[in-house]
């Protein structure tokens, strides 16, 4: 079973990937668990059809016994998708990250990642801090290749080191950082920033996703741009990163080479020099 993992900071465009991603595997025929590990688990809703309601994991495993768990926790989409979401405490009360961690540990408990009806397990997951909680795939040998999303903006790069690291420490468990989605914000960028970033990461750009407003259109849609777009160039992008993963051998992959902060900031001050 392939098993990836989608991080990057809030807003900067991992659902995004991640549901794309999903689509596409489905659409090929592909048995795909999609797991939302974000508290505002708003990821697979782009793969289920519209108004089809969803439960959250933690409100599951809070309400109904046992046996009954795994009929309620799965939400069947569009291609076949299998879809789930941790969920997490309201707003200003518990911590998140628990959330993600207990998910992790359900789906361990319960045999989804071990029971052979996946050939997929994709997480989506939120890394603006990479607390134990939203590292628990990582910790936990799930996540094997890890895609992290940036921009052309220093704090989505700032995040990207940071996830890095988590993916460094937790290398032992076979974890490798497969490289970086750039999910542009402007026009015309300069991608010389981006392409160093990733060298001093000894890392690489795995794809790079132009702006479009289609993108948003299917989200508004409650789709995704493959579906909806496929002859776009951001969807030509998302395909060439799911073939990609698919044929990435994780044994040629190099750990990364994480900063410090200092570090860091001392790069993003000559981000524009040649």
């Amino acid at each position: 079973m392939e098993k990836i993992a989608v991080y990057g900071k809030g807003g900067i465009g991992k659902s995004v990937v991640a549901t794309n991603l999903s689509a596409f595997y489905g659409r090929a025929g592909k048995r795909v668990l999609h797991v939302g590990c974000d508290p505002k688990h708003d990821s697979a809703v782009r793969l289920l059809e519209k108004r089809q309601p969803v439960r959250t994991i933690l409100e599951v495993l809070g309400s109904r016994p046992d046996a009954e768990r795994t009929k309620e926790i799965i939400n069947i989409g569009r291609h076949g998708i299998h879809a789930c979401e941790a969920g997490g405490p309201p707003a200003g009360l518990g911590c998140g990250g628990r959330g993600v961690a207990r998910t992790i540990e359900y789906l361990d408990e319960w045999g989804f990642l071990s029971s052979g009806d996946y050939d997929i397990a994709l997480f989506d997951v939120l890394g603006d801090v990479v607390c134990g909680g939203f590292a628990a795939p990582l910790r936990d040998g799930f996540a094997e290749k890890v895609v992290i999303v940036v921009s052309e903006e220093p704090m989505a790069m700032f995040a990207a080191n940071n996830i890095s690291r988590a993916v460094d420490h937790y290398k032992r468990n076979g974890v490798v950082l497969a490289g970086l989605v750039v999910n542009l914000r402007g026009s015309n960028v300069n991608l010389g920033p981006l392409e160093r970033f990733a060298k001093r990461l000894n890392t690489r750009i795995l794809t790079v996703i132009e702006r479009d407003k289609r993108i948003m259109e299917a989200e508004r849609a409650q789709l995704t741009l493959v579906e909806t777009e496929p002859e776009a160039n951001a969807a030509k992008a998302l395909v060439h990163l799911a073939e990609t993963l698919l044929a990435l051998d994780r044994t040629t992959v190099p750990p990364p080479t994480p900063m410090s902060d200092d570090e860091f900031f001392e790069l993003a001050r000559k981000w524009e020099e040649p």
